[in-house]
């Protein structure tokens, strides 16, 4: 069965009785059971209408329903301006400021629904390709965005590389100026040790040397020898009171650039290495368009050989008087 919804008799129904139909009049556009389509066969009215078994039959869609969705009202007006049919109450509080307002019954009269159906299907041969087109874009878009995200990644990377690149060049340069200058330092440093080692040399020979002064040699020999020492000692008691004013400790340090620390701080400061941009570019112009005027003038369409008279009918609303041209074919 092409309908999965179980489709009730119309006339059973209308007699508070559910029976289930056999038969579709789309005439009628209702089910029919058994004895009822008997009756429907032989009514000089229905003999002629077009009928289906109900087990191929296909409901249409929503388009069925004749009354309006938001008041519960017949549908008997159609506004061209929006392409919708309208219920009196849609037209004065919705549509109130549209023209060219017109009977349902009238639109559907004039429309030739074999050109319209053609017209649509049309359309929408057209739209088809607009949206694979639409879509085939979105994931191209999405291939270019995923390259675009990775070329920003290598972006960032290549800042931090060439960064770091010169912080190494900067580092190293500073490790070789640290390095010369504590190697002239400690040199002095050792240089320093090695006098007094040599002073303390001194001084131990000395004292050695004025042990043996009476013991083998004269008075004026041990004086000239005596003073001889007393000479050397006093070169020693000399170069000890210089070192006494002019003892130096050393210590080296880095005195940082000025403008390290302010770059320092501005690091600190930035909150982001940039901003990622989005650039949006219309790339689909006139060819996205569409025509909806052509749409109208397909609804509107006049089957001008069927046209036998036109009565000026005039409609009276809840709230607003409609004029419109009915034109019965």
């Amino acid at each position: 069965m092409a309908s999965s919804k179980m489709v009730i008799c119309g006339p059973c129904q209308q007699g508070k009785v559910n029976t289930t139909a056999d038969i579709w009049c789309y005439n009628c556009d209702e089910g029919l059971c058994s004895t009822c389509f008997s009756l429907h066969e032989r009514l000089k009215l229905t003999h002629d209408h077009e009928t289906i078994d109900i087990q191929i039959y296909k409901p249409s869609f929503a388009s069925n329903n004749t009354e309006c969705d938001t008041h519960c009202q017949q549908l008997r007006l159609y506004c061209p301006s929006h392409l919708m049919p309208c219920c009196d109450e849609c037209i004065s509080k919705i549509h109130s400021k549209c023209t060219g307002i017109k009977s349902l019954a009238s639109v559907v009269n004039q429309t030739n629904i074999e050109e319209s159906k053609k017209s649509v299907e049309k359309d929408i041969t057209s739209i088809l390709p607009f949206l694979d087109k639409m879509a085939n874009n979105k994931s191209e878009n999405i291939q270019r965005g995923e390259q675009q995200y990775q070329s920003i990644k290598e972006s960032i990377s290549i800042i931090r590389k060439e960064i770091n690149k010169h912080l190494d060049h900067l580092e190293k340069k500073i490790c070789r100026e640290a390095d010369t200058v504590w190697g002239q330092e400690k040199s002095k440093l050792i240089g320093f040790i090695q006098e007094i080692e040599d002073k303390k040399k001194s001084l131990n020979e000395m004292k050695e040397d004025l042990y043996s002064v009476k013991e083998h040699t004269s008075a004026l020999q041990s004086f000239l020898e005596l003073h001889q020492i007393n000479h050397k000692l006093h070169q020693c008691q000399t170069y000890v009171e210089e070192q006494k004013k002019t003892v130096i400790e050393v210590d080296i340090y880095l005195k940082q650039n000025d403008e390290m620390q302010q770059i320092i701080s501005k690091v600190q400061s930035l909150m982001s290495l940039g901003e990622v941009k989005v650039d949006e570019t219309e790339i689909i112009g006139k060819e996205a368009s569409l025509n909806r005027e052509a749409q109208v003038e397909s609804l509107e369409q006049l089957n001008i050989n069927n046209m036998t008279m036109n009565n000026e009918t005039k409609i009276e609303t809840n709230s607003t008087d409609i004029s419109y041209s009915y034109i019965p074919i």
